[in-house]
């Protein structure tokens, strides 16, 4: 099964084949992230019908339901950060 997925929506479904069970704990630390960024990528993953938690007294385990599931993700997408007006100063010729 093939389903196109975010760039940190493989690199988690990557880890989840290689590693399980495996806790939202230690995902996040093996991933580095901060808990909201890891949240929204579960959470998508979760909708998509690609992950499922498994909540037990003092952990909750990710559970993987599609096994043979092939991630293809498409270009990053680039953000532009938009440039402040260039200052122009009051001595030049425009104004005098």
């Amino acid at each position: 099964m093939n389903v196109k997925l975010e760039p940190l929506e493989a690199r988690i479904l990557g880890i989840l084949k290689d590693w399980y069970p495996i806790t939202v704990e230690e995902l996040k630390d093996e991933l580095a992230l901060p808990s909201g960024v890891l949240e929204r990528a579960l959470k998508s993953l979760m909708v998509k019908g690609i992950i499922q938690f498994e909540p037990l007294s003092d952990k909750t385990f990710i559970r993987l339901l599609v096994p043979d599931i092939v991630a293809e993700t498409g270009p990053h997408k680039k953000t532009v950060k938009k440039q402040p007006p260039a200052k122009v100063s009051d001595d030049s010729i425009m104004y005098r």
